[in-house]
């Protein structure tokens, strides 16, 4: 009669759950110890039922990455070995130049002792041994154990001081169970430098009798400074920066515990180096694994396109599969199911689907969500269906769609395989087109921005200001321009009492083109005006019929170049002569494009405009002089007052209403600046008021961020002031008329 033993739990009333995010799908990845994780279970309801507060010792490292990642650690995932993914699987750790291969790096495989157990049969013939790390929260039956013996498995069986007595008991029971039967079976102690309060020493004496067994592996405790046993005093912790994953507070009992990569480790998880068979000569397809589709039969392998998944007798089918997949569970829902698909059968039966979604408002193509039956996945059978959706693409509108770096089939890898490219990288997805970039601009800028904070410093955005920055330098050296991009805002806090550097010492005209006589930096440290800002500005706030965009008090050169690139009319006022010059030479290869020089405060232009900016100076923050040297009389930053500089400027922005049509946007790139005893003058707020007062709606304030590092360097001086350096600009975006129309009157962003 088989002797039973009882688990920590009551198995007839565990239900193992599968998690929101994790794969039900086997992988094999190595990890920075140098470990190879093949998890045959991913997360652990059982570990997290009994420790709900960050999991065994409040401190699961496997728990935090999940929630790091957004994945629900509390549901266990079984995870199969896909067909598709076999000779991947069984090559990587074949190849892996460790002995052997770990299964419960981040899930206990106890929650399905029999898909793990055949997982090792299946993948015996890699000669590699299978390392089984588990808490036993539920126990191995007489036969799983005698499986594990002819498999040559290790069990390590994890334990600690910090466990309750019922915990250590019942561990120690199953640790000596498969030694009695013959496995390889290691104690794993998860110890700790204890402190001196009672329950410290009660823990301490635990793990003393632990390290006097054998065989044994020291695995410490990786800890933060907020786990309660740390704050209680209960273990004494120090930071070794040598280790390797999990952080690098750790408590260690003993200098000598090994905390470095798997490479260097003597204990090789418990594995018997000398019983490890070399075997070189391994038939890849002689195993006892599920054949992939080279070895087996796939059947008639058909494509239905429907409409709808409404009302096409597949409703049910979908969302049964849609939810057993889990990434595409949003299949599942009606709202969704009103989309088009291709659905996919195998010998005549439903084997899976891929919805997609035309949208003729925004001009793009939408993928949406895909699932293969798991006993059918195919990678290629699931390109074959995206060559299907892409046969239904007649319109010429660029193809979209989001995948995770992380899924079997719905990956980068196999899009590209079709013809797609990722135009964007973003928190472990990919975003991917089939068709050209120009194509999903503004998506790429919707991105970019997303709230009403605008990194300017983020990666996406600094790749395309470098694209507008190459642009505006090659139109320079055609055009014989030394340092094109002056009137920039890189530098605007530096100079000498207030000011920065001239942009412009004098110039001349000749021939048509700009001469720095004095061969001068024509930038120094004056401001620059980012060009992916105006390029948002321009296409978020330009309406769908749109042509015309006025910029009174124009400075530099980057809202013409972005708007002539974009083929719209643009009129600029602006009081220096040779900025006009600059400007205009610079974009003489661009039609309908024009500096004017003016006085902005009284300048009317003709006709009416779809979009008014502008990005005034700060007041008396730089100096702007003209080919003479000297700044011309109403240049702003010469005005003596800054009431007198702010009724000035907004004198101009009242022309600019006149002659902005309704149902337009008024935007105003802005800043502050402090008087002489350090206080600002609140020129934004003002902005805000002035608009208001003018009966437009104030509809955006966008915080505009820059690089911080040049304002930390100052912070040294100016916090002795209590003066924080000010990093970011105010965009504030006025609308003209009745907000009611703007999505109407505005072209659809599309699905981001």
């Amino acid at each position: 009669m088989t002797k039973q033993f009882f688990p920590l739990f009551n198995t007839s009333c565990v239900k193992v759950l599968r998690g929101k995010e994790y794969l039900p799908i086997l992988t094999a990845i190595e990890n920075k110890k140098g470990v190879l994780d093949v998890d045959t279970v991913k997360g652990c309801t059982l570990g997290m039922e009994t420790y709900p507060n960050g999991g065994c010792y409040s401190e699961c490292y496997a728990y935090k990455n999940a929630v790091r990642y957004g994945i629900n650690f509390k549901e266990s995932v079984i995870r199969k070995l896909v067909p598709s993914d076999r000779r991947l699987i069984f090559s990587t750790i074949k190849n892996h130049k460790n002995a052997w291969y770990r299964i419960g790096v981040a899930g206990d495989p106890c929650h399905n002792w029999d898909n793990t157990i055949s997982i090792c049969e299946a993948l015996s013939g890699t000669g590699k041994i299978p390392v089984i790390i588990t808490k036993h929260w539920l126990a191995l039956s007489d036969e799983h154990i005698l499986r594990l013996k002819k498999l040559s498995a290790v069990v390590n069986t994890s334990i600690s001081g910090l466990d309750t007595d019922n915990e250590i008991n019942y561990r120690l029971i199953q640790r000596e169970r498969l030694s009695l039967a013959g496995v390889q079976s290691v104690l794993r102690i998860v110890t700790c430098s204890f402190g001196a309060t009672s329950y410290a020493k009660l823990c301490k004496e635990k793990q003393n009798y632990f390290l006097s067994l054998t065989p044994i592996i020291n695995n410490p405790l990786r800890v933060s400074l907020k786990n309660k046993y740390v704050l209680n005093g209960d273990i004494i912790i120090v930071k070794r920066n040598e280790c390797i994953g999990g952080g690098k507070i750790i408590s260690l009992h003993h200098d000598d515990v090994y905390i470095g990569h798997c490479n260097n480790c003597l204990d090789q998880c418990g594995i018997d180096l000398s019983t490890v068979q070399k075997r070189k000569d391994i038939n890849m397809n002689s195993f006892n694994l599920i054949p992939d589709k080279i070895h087996r039969k796939i059947g008639k392998v058909e494509f239905e396109y429907v409409v709808s998944v409404v009302g096409s007798g597949y409703e049910k089918d979908v969302a049964k599969l849609a939810i057993e997949d889990k990434v595409a569970y949003r299949a599942a829902r009606k709202n969704m199911q009103i989309h088009s698909a291709i659905i996919l059968k195998i010998d005549s039966k439903f084997s899976g689907f891929f919805t997609f979604q035309v949208n003729h408002e925004a001009g793009e193509f939408c993928l949406l969500q895909s699932a293969m039956e798991l006993d059918k996945k195919d990678k290629e059978i699931y390109k074959q269906m995206l060559k299907e959706i892409i046969k239904q693409n007649t319109f010429g509108y660029p193809m979209i769609m989001t995948v995770s770096t992380k899924h079997d089939l719905e990956c980068p890898k196999v899009l590209e395989s079709v013809g797609f490219k990722t135009y964007l990288n973003l928190s472990g997805y990919e975003y991917m087109v089939y068709g050209t970039f120009d194509q999903i601009r503004m998506k790429r800028l919707a991105h970019a921005t997303m709230t009403n904070t605008w990194n300017s410093v983020k990666g996406d955005w600094l790749r395309m200001k470098k694209e507008w920055n190459e642009k505006i330098e090659v139109a320079g050296k055609k055009h014989n321009i030394q340092n094109p991009k002056f009137a920039s805002r890189d530098g605007c806090w530096q100079g000498s009492s207030g000011m920065s550097n001239v942009v412009l010492t004098k110039q001349k005209v000749e021939d048509g083109e700009i001469i720095n006589s004095k061969g001068k930096s024509l930038n120094g440290n004056a401001s620059v005006l980012d060009p992916v800002a105006c390029e948002v500005i321009l296409r978020f706030f330009m309406p769908k019929k749109g042509k015309r965009v006025y910029n009174p008090f124009g400075g530099g050169v980057q809202f013409g170049f972005v708007t002539g690139s974009y083929r719209y009319e643009y009129i600029a006022s602006e009081i220096r002569q040779n900025q006009c010059d600059a400007n205009n030479t610079l974009c003489k290869d661009l039609n309908n494009v024009k500096w004017i020089k003016s006085d902005s405060s009284t300048y009317i232009p003709e006709g009416k405009f779809d979009l008014i900016f502008s990005s005034p100076p700060y007041y008396k923050v730089e100096e702007y002089l003209d080919y003479d040297g000297k700044p011309p009389e109403g240049e702003l930053n010469s005005i003596p007052t800054y009431e007198q500089f702010r009724d000035t400027l907004f004198s101009g922005y009242k022309k600019g209403i006149k002659v902005l049509n309704d149902n337009c946007f008024f935007v105003v790139m802005t800043g502050d600046s402090r008087d002489k005893m350090g206080a600002y003058y609140c020129c934004e707020a003002e902005h805000e008021l002035f608009f208001k007062q003018q009966g437009l709606s104030i509809y955006n304030k966008i915080i505009y961020l820059e690089c911080e590092f040049t304002r930390l360097a100052q912070a040294k001086k100016t916090l002795n002031y209590r003066k924080f350096p000010k990093r970011e600009q105010k965009i504030i975006v006025a609308y003209k008329g009745d907000i009611s129309l703007i999505k109407e009157l505005y072209a659809p962003i599309g699905r981001l």
